[in-house]
């Protein structure tokens, strides 16, 4: 009596303390283990203890239900053992991957979260909700597609746009599950072409234009989510591997910044052998490389100079992924520069630096002509109109004297003359055949005393004195010393006029001078620097006159770049410079030496006194 006793108080106690836990909205209910909405929260509490122990005491050893309590796998259905998963491995997102499950498999393995209805439940939500996580859902029930369905939305126009935003939210519902380098078929769904998907205009394994490299406006150039939507087919590393998509590093150089590879197509022009291969090639063979500026001075644009992208000429339209314009590389017409008169009769240029002959014109690529003003671009800063062969034009260039021309005859020489060392200057300035020789004499390219020129470059406009850099040019045929035959050089040693250095003195009197009145080496009855009475006192530092105008006070008129300057014949020019009204300097030559008399004037109450000084 008493065993049955105790055992009715143990059975009752349970009920008891039940009871007892009024007002605590956490506790579960009375015929539940876990409160209503712990459905929510379980997934923490599951795996906070190893191996699942505490589910294992009412779920059973394997977790397949035990009396009440229900297995796991009833919700867990895509898995086999733990740890457990809501939705097949392969869904990336669950948004976007659900929509071709749903539409391959149905709706019934949904409802057992989402509610038989697909209402929702606590451990998923409505299906008919507007929005979820701010992403829009199916207002209208499940299997609205988001996007019309009356047809419309076959024309490319219309669906185009969407697919190159993101063609994974394409997948979803007409491709094949699958992530990067899955190759999913593009083969579900579209009732109105059999169910046959992307597929039934776009060709199998595709889902984008045939010709999607272009010319056209639908290319590729402004697909977006590249690394996710290209991978599906073209390899998880765009590169073609695993793929049934070419590799992506044929036209691009790189497949993370997509940079271009513009000889994929055009080879390496202009050698012309890659061009000649297709259906437009021209041959560029006969195309100066450096002298065109690689494509831009002809065409309007080059490759960049860090390579992978456009430089282009002002009148050159890129394409724009905003507007989807394709601009000018895209729209099957072959642009030329109106700029060098391009004749599309003949395809040789009637303005240029060369004639417009059989060694100068190219073949026909057989695609419509455009022409545009691209001017003349990097590789001819200068106009090829015949104005640049005045002097006054091309010969501050030449010297180094214009921003376009900073190394002088430097720059010159890539177009105008051989290579290396001592270059001849002998190559095609006129469709005439000249140079710059044509005028310069042989092995010149400045003002020089020859068959063809006969004006010295020390003397009036054309000194060199004022030229920029000597060591850039002069060297090219001064020798790279500037020690003329002897230095290795075909110009003669420019100490020869220079008695110091030229480098150090680069233009001024102490070039050729040395340092007057001193006298110094060469000195004595030697020009240029005859000694004389350079070394009388007060000649050196005239009082209220820089000392380095000292030469022309008595000199005046007769300095660097005066044909008297450099007449060659004794005596030295002597032109007095009169600054007071009482100077009353004069000179007699007798044949071999000047003498000075008179005064000079220099401040008031002091005067030099020229006594018949013989120089």
């Amino acid at each position: 009596m008493i065993r049955r006793f105790v055992l009715l108080i143990l059975l009752l106690l349970p009920l008891a303390l039940t009871g007892c836990s009024d007002g605590n909205s956490g506790a579960p209910p009375d015929n539940a283990a876990h409160p209503l909405d712990w459905i929510k929260t379980h997934p923490a509490d599951a795996l906070a203890v190893a191996g699942f122990a505490d589910c294992l005491i009412c779920h059973g050893a394997d977790l397949q239900g035990s009396g009440q309590a229900v297995s796991c796998y009833s919700c867990h259905s895509y898995n086999d053992t733990p740890p457990f998963i809501i939705h097949p491995a392969a869904w990336i997102d669950p948004f976007i991957n659900h929509r071709a499950y749903a539409a391959a498999n149905g709706f019934t393995s949904c409802a057992t979260c989402h509610g038989a209805d697909l209402l929702g439940s606590p451990a998923a939500p409505n299906c008919f909700t507007n929005s979820f996580s701010g992403r829009g859902c199916h207002p209208d029930g499940p299997g609205q597609a988001p996007h019309p369905v009356d047809g419309t939305y076959l024309d490319g126009t219309n669906h185009g746009p969407d697919a190159k935003a993101d063609l994974t939210a394409c997948q979803a519902c007409h491709g094949q599950p699958g992530g990067p380098g899955s190759n999913p078929r593009f083969n579900l769904g579209i009732d109105s072409v059999n169910s046959t998907g992307c597929e039934a205009c776009h060709g199998v394994n595709y889902a984008h234009p045939a010709d999607w490299a272009g010319p056209n406006n639908t290319f590729h150039y402004s697909a977006s989510n590249i690394q996710n939507a290209c991978t599906l087919c073209h390899g998880a590393a765009l590169d073609g591997v695993g793929g049934v998509g070419v590799s992506c590093l044929g036209c691009h150089a790189s497949a993370t910044a997509f940079t271009l590879n513009c000889t994929f197509c055009h080879g390496a022009p202009p050698d012309g052998s890659p061009d000649v291969a297709t259906n437009t090639g021209v041959d560029h063979s006969n195309v100066a490389e450096d002298f065109h500026d690689i494509c831009v001075v002809c065409h309007g644009m080059k490759e960049s100079a860090t390579g992978g992208s456009f430089a282009v000429a002002a009148e050159y339209l890129l394409f724009d992924k905003a507007t989807e314009s394709i601009g000018d590389h895209w729209n099957g017409l072959i642009d030329m520069n109106a700029s060098s008169d391009y004749n599309e009769a003949n395809f040789g240029c009637d303005i240029a630096c060369h004639a417009n002959d059989v060694d100068h014109q190219l073949s026909d690529s057989g695609l419509p002509v455009e022409l545009k003003s691209f001017g003349f671009g990097e590789a001819v800063p200068h106009p090829v109109d015949f104005s640049f062969l005045e002097p006054e034009n091309h010969g501050p260039a030449a010297k180094g004297l214009t921003a376009a021309f900073p190394n002088g005859l430097a720059d010159c020489q890539p177009c105008h003359a051989q290579e290396g060392a001592n270059p001849r200057f002998n190559i095609a300035i006129i469709r005439n055949g000249g140079s710059c020789e044509s005028c310069h004499n042989d092995q010149t390219a400045h003002p020089s005393v020859g068959a063809r020129d006969n004006t010295h470059w020390y003397d009036g406009i054309y000194k060199h004195s004022d030229v920029t850099d000597f060591i850039t040019q002069c060297t090219l045929c001064h020798g790279a010393n500037l020690g003329g035959v002897a230095d290795g050089g075909v110009g003669p040693a420019c100490l020869a006029c220079h008695t110091n250095d030229p480098v150090v003195n680069p233009s001024g009197c102490v070039s050729c001078h040395n340092l007057p009145p001193d006298g110094n080496a060469p000195a004595g009855n030697v020009r240029p620097n005859r000694q004389g009475q350079h070394d009388r006192a007060g000649h050196s530092s005239i009082i209220n006159i820089d000392p380095s105008q000292t030469c022309i006070r008595c000199h005046n008129e007769a300095g660097i770049g005066t044909a008297a300057h450099f007449d060659t014949t004794g005596p030295a020019d002597v032109n007095f410079l009169f600054i007071d009204p009482t100077d009353d300097m004069s000179t007699v030559f007798d044949g071999a030496n000047t003498t000075c008399t008179g005064t000079c004037h220099i401040t008031a109450g002091s005067f030099i006194t020229h006594d018949a000084e013989t120089w």
